[in-house]
């Protein structure tokens, strides 16, 4: 089986990556055999060839000869051909890997640091691409290929097949002797790298208290030190390399060598010698490719151990089967719904909240109001905790639905969180861009109004950095006004309050005050923020797991 990864390569239970020969791959994958086919029945016409043209009448040279300028003209486009393909195969297997990648990074809510996620989406991904198009193409070619020519070979006289398998196989013992210290070496080089990434994210994330602090040239000192310590592994893995390719150059000579020993030795005629060392300088190309497919090889399987596990993460809301939701229910304000509700293993009071209430959450440990939060919002955020419950929104069970239905249930916006790229009547319709409601209301409401008029593009200014042009706290607004557009049966506001500069609290109150659906805040300030309001407690429940905090039903117990 040649693929990515193979059963060998994946034993049951160990994360693997996703197939290689799928789809339109195989018939890309079956050029690349093809072409090595090719190559070798052009091999072929070149060794009858040859010897007609060494023995032929001056009538006849002509025609000899353009018949092996051909064969070489289609062993050229073939390569060119060969090379093209195995890009596309490359680059469509990685497109794949990229994208579950990128997608398991927004969906865990639990990621690594920026710069190991640009790391493993630059050079991890770089040395599956090599693999692909350097070390499996090459392969898929040169093995028909180098079976055609000793099949040639051996039909002009077996022992010029002998000269040229003799150093094919030891080729092959030298490489799997320094496969290991291949490994080994690539390996060392991606950790580094990695560091070397991680540490940059952070120190560009902090650069301003750096700077505040005078740590600049301390900070430049431990990058130094790292960026030394990746040279000094690449170094050594190269050293591997270059014994690597050079027993290939080496064993390409030996070969030719081989044919000339073995032909004087055996007193073949010499128009058949020469004819057997042009066939073998079809070879030198792909033993040459050869001597790279260990070194590719050995870096990929080093990747694979980082982005395998990256890649098999549990899918979002549980894993619970979905199913679409008919385009005519939409969102109709018909109450919140939480139950089975736990955090961290603790089973914990739900939630019964008709529409208008406004819930403020209160956590019993650190970390669960944040865990609580991330699961109303599908965020994923939960500060080290995790919650897992059943909530229902509208008469709609969340669990069961896929992200861009789920939007239409829950608006969410919150303190610290960055801006995508784009444009900012984009980023208000961010949840909803299916709608075609205007975003100038929107933005009017959360005071945004004049400083989006004022930019030189306005609502179709580019968002870049994270939110730039805007401050934090404008960005904040701007959460906010994507939180309520299309007015979501469930807000969830997590102490967005605290960045919405001056007068946030008093516009959020306002903004709060004739909202039609239930609004669930993690505040410390509630009082400034809603009026009469119900508290969740997230108290441990031993006993009755099914009690509930009810919200929105006027005067009563807060619990049942």
């Amino acid at each position: 089986m040649t693929g990515a990864d193979s059963p060998a390569d994946s034993p049951a239970g160990r994360p693997s990556l996703p197939p290689l020969l799928t789809g339109g791959r195989r018939v890309l994958f079956g050029s690349l055999v093809g072409a090595g086919l090719a190559q070798a029945a052009l091999a072929g016409v070149t060794a009858v060839s040859m010897p007609r043209l060494l023995q032929a009448v001056p009538a006849d040279r002509w025609f000899w000869l353009g018949v092996l300028l051909l064969a070489a003209l289609c062993m050229g486009g073939i390569r060119v051909i060969e090379w093209v393909v195995a890009e596309k195969l490359s680059q469509d297997y990685v497109h794949e890997i990229r994208g579950g990648l990128l997608a398991a990074a927004l969906e865990g809510g639990h990621g690594p640091s920026l710069g190991t996620t640009i790391a493993r989406a630059t050079n991890d991904l770089a040395a599956v691409r090599n693999w692909v198009a350097w070390g499996i193409a090459p392969l898929a070619g040169a093995v028909p290929l180098v079976a055609g020519v000793l099949a040639v070979l051996a039909l002009l006289h077996p022992a010029l097949a002998v000269a040229v398998a003799v150093p094919l196989v030891l080729l092959a013992v030298v490489f799997a002797l320094l496969a290991r210290s291949a490994y080994t070496r690539a390996r060392s080089v991606r950790r580094a790298r990695g560091r070397l990434a991680a540490h940059v994210g952070d120190t560009v994330a902090a650069g301003t208290g750096i700077r505040a602090a005078g740590g600049l040239s301390r900070e430049l000192a431990r990058l130094t030190r790292r960026s030394a310590a990746v040279r000094a592994s690449a170094v050594r893995r190269a050293h591997v390399a270059g014994y690597l390719r050079g027993t290939a150059v080496g064993a390409a000579t030996v070969a030719t060598l081989g044919v000339v020993v073995a032909g004087a030795w055996t007193g073949l005629e010499h128009a058949l010698v020469a004819t057997t060392i042009t066939v073998v300088g079809v070879l030198a190309t792909p033993i040459h490719d050869l001597g790279r497919v260990v070194e590719y090889r050995q870096s990929y399987l080093a990747a694979r151990r980082i982005l395998a596990p990256a890649l098999a993460l549990p899918p979002p809301y549980g894993g619970r089967t979905q199913r679409p939701v008919r385009p005519e229910e939409g969102p109709a304000h018909a109450g919140v719904h939480v139950h089975d509700l736990w955090v961290d293993g603790t089973c914990v009071p739900g939630l019964v909240a008709a529409p208008g209430a406004r819930v403020v959450l209160r956590g019993a440990r650190e970390g669960w109001v944040d865990a609580v939060v991330g699961l109303l919002a599908g965020s994923g955020e939960g500060g080290g905790a995790r919650a897992r419950g059943w909530i229902r929104v509208s008469g709609q069970d969340l669990g069961v639905l896929e992200p861009a239905q789920r939007r239409r249930y829950v608006g969410f916006a919150a303190r610290g969180v960055p801006v995508e790229r784009g444009t900012i009547a984009r980023a208000v319709r961010y949840r909803r861009p299916d709608a075609r409601s205007p975003v100038e209301p929107e933005l009017a409401a959360v005071g945004l109004a004049e400083r989006v008029a004022g930019l030189p593009d306005g609502e179709r200014t580019v968002l870049r950095r994270g939110g730039e042009p805007l401050s934090m706290p404008e960005r904040a607004r701007l959460h906010l006004a994507r939180a309520r557009y299309e007015r979501p049966p469930l807000l969830v506001l997590d102490h967005v309050e605290d960045q919405l500069g001056a007068g946030g609290a008093a516009l959020l109150r306002d903004l709060l005050a004739d909202y039609p659906g239930v609004v669930v805040l993690a505040t410390e300030v509630p009082d400034e923020l809603v009026g009469d309001h119900d508290v969740w407690d997230l108290t441990p429940v031993d006993s009755d797991r099914n009690r509930v905090a009810a919200a929105g039903f006027g005067p009563g117990p807060a619990g049942r």
